[in-house]
């Protein structure tokens, strides 16, 4: 389980049928050898964060599609995280995480609304804790 899951490679795919509401997709090939399949609609369901034996799906709107594709073409590197913890559920595709961006001032507590606070959050559990789902 990485929380930074470096991107390797990616196919895109834009369609149009009558019997899928998700007509744009990203899926992803990630270091760890598992996969990561997101795709995009025009609403996000209830349910935007699957894990499977093998990957992870992610549900986005459709106005995100330009800009996470835009940023698999441009940066280098570029990783894919997703997070069930807690009751809060997040997904993303970023560049190295800054995890300062996470610490509150002074010493010893993370920002829990941001995404670099739950990162740190997650990355501070006993190995025997209550494992989050994490790809």
């Amino acid at each position: 389980m990485n929380l930074e899951d470096r991107i390797l490679r990616y196919t895109v795919r834009v369609d149009q049928n009558s019997y899928q509401p998700y007509l744009r997709s990203i899926k992803l090939a990630l270091e760890s050898g598992r996969t990561a399949s997101i795709f995009f609609g025009q609403e996000r369901p209830e349910t935007f964060l699957e894990f499977t034996s093998t990957g992870t799906n992610l549900y986005m709107t459709t106005d995100q599609f330009t800009d996470v594709y835009h940023m698999i073409q441009t940066e280098s590197p570029v990783f894919f995280t997703a997070i069930d913890f807690e009751g809060i559920q997040t997904g993303a595709v970023h560049t190295e995480l800054d995890l300062r961006q996470g610490e509150w001032p002074g010493e010893g507590e993370t920002d829990p609304s941001t995404f670099e606070g739950l990162v740190l959050r997650v990355r501070g559990l006993e190995p025997e804790g209550h494992a989050p789902a994490i790809q």
